[in-house]
């Protein structure tokens, strides 16, 4: 939902033509900021063994 967001509200603050990217890539700060206003967290493990 945010990613889409992002593409169709921030376009002002996206690159305007690189090919294909990841969304944390292509939309970077604005995504980030958008995923945090909607407090979405993440939670990083390290895999062992």
């Amino acid at each position: 939902g945010e990613s889409a967001l992002c593409l169709a509200l921030d376009g002002d603050r996206l690159p305007s033509g690189a090919g294909v990217l990841t969304p944390a890539t292509a939309m970077g700060t604005a995504l980030v900021d958008r995923l945090r206003a909607a407090r979405f967290t993440f939670e990083v493990e390290r895999a062992t063994g």
